[in-house]
């Protein structure tokens, strides 16, 4: 039930809209309905708004064809497998034409990238023409934008068997908004891990400087001490050791040795290279970031220390990295878009 609240204010010959005039000393006599409807759910806020701000504030931060993600986890069967590595490909050239041709002759399960997907500043606006318009086979991506879906293989399928890491240039626009509305990737699609086969793959984002948040170091470490899998991977934009134009990126240098991982996989500079520690032996670290891009780097700009470090680099060939993995044994071959038909290097690892 409302009741209406009567108010009696002395007033010098005033007059408010829709009432009628009065003078001083008189009784003015206002009808509020609804009033204490009015006042009970100011109370309501009152109470409740430091509970719901943080959820407003939230939604009111989208922009249309954002998206929050908690995906379903990534877990593929099988007893052997062969995927393709990719990096600093998305600038919509023809070398990146020609490994895209390249790689899909291999008819990989699956390809990973080591980062900038979506040259120069990890646009939407750029995002279908650098990606989409070379791997939307192997994309599925039902939660991005209608625009930027792809309508290939994969989405017939159902089944993502792309899996990117953002490099600097797709951390340029806040949040790497673009890439993350973009892909359809497990977990919250910044850091995130996929088994398929003998394989455990843990994708890192290493920002726009080679850094990440400490908790992502936890997280790995943590989960690769319960790891089972024959062979685990990592990989991130920034190279840990680099002789070339870029040099080693110290943030990214993490004990994996100790925490059991068998290669390390960057991009960042545009070439190919294979750093072995002679010191720990394992992981073997590989650059593979001439996958696209018109340019290459210089391979020896930043020495690393040659005591220590077998440092082999390519920077005149355009390629990717064809990989083959059992529960025994994995190989890596670089192939190039100059010579396909036999790799140019290989790298195997026997348990």
């Amino acid at each position: 039930m409302v009741f209406p609240i009567s108010f009696c204010i002395n007033a010098f010959s005033m007059c408010l809209c829709g009432k009628k005039c009065i003078s001083h000393n008189k009784i003015l006599t206002l009808q509020i309905t609804y009033f204490s409807i009015f006042v009970q759910t100011l109370h309501m806020i009152k109470r409740y708004l430091p509970f719901l701000l943080p959820a407003i504030l939230l939604l009111l931060s989208f922009k249309p064809g954002d998206k929050t993600t908690n995906n379903p986890p990534v877990n593929v069967q099988a007893d052997s497998i062969a995927f393709a590595i990719i990096g600093d490909y998305g600038r919509d050239t023809p070398q990146e034409d020609s490994v895209a041709k390249m790689v899909k002759s291999w008819n990989p399960d699956f390809i990973i990238t080591v980062g900038d997907n979506n040259y120069p500043l990890g646009s939407a606006s750029t995002i279908n023409a650098h990606i989409g318009k070379y791997y939307c086979d192997y994309i599925y991506n039902p939660d991005a934008p209608v625009s930027q879906q792809c309508n290939g293989k994969a989405t017939r399928e159902k089944f993502n068997r792309f899996f990117p890491s953002p490099g600097n240039h797709d951390n340029y626009t806040k949040g790497a908004k673009p890439y993350r509305n973009y892909f359809t990737l497990p977990g919250d699609e910044n850091n995130y891990e996929f088994t398929w086969g003998p394989v455990h793959f843990y994708s890192i984002n290493s920002g726009t400087e080679g850094n990440t948040a400490p908790q992502v170091k936890d997280w790995l470490k943590n989960s690769l001490a319960s790891n089972k899998l024959p062979f685990k991977l990592v990989y991130f934009h920034h190279p840990p050791f680099s002789s070339g134009s870029h040099g080693s990126a110290p943030n990214m240098q993490w004990p994996f040795h100790d925490w059991g991982v068998d290669a390390v996989l960057a991009g960042h500079e545009h070439f190919y290279a294979k750093v072995i520690d002679n010191k720990e032996k394992t992981p073997v670290y590989l650059i593979c970031g001439s996958s696209g891009t018109d340019e290459h780097y210089d391979c020896n700009k930043h020495p690393i220390d040659p005591s220590r470090f077998a440092w082999q680099c390519d920077n005149v060939h355009f390629g990717a990295i064809k990989v083959r993995a059992t529960a025994h044994k994995v190989i890596f071959e670089y192939y190039t878009i100059e010579a396909p038909s036999a790799p140019s290097d290989t790298y195997i690892i026997d348990k």
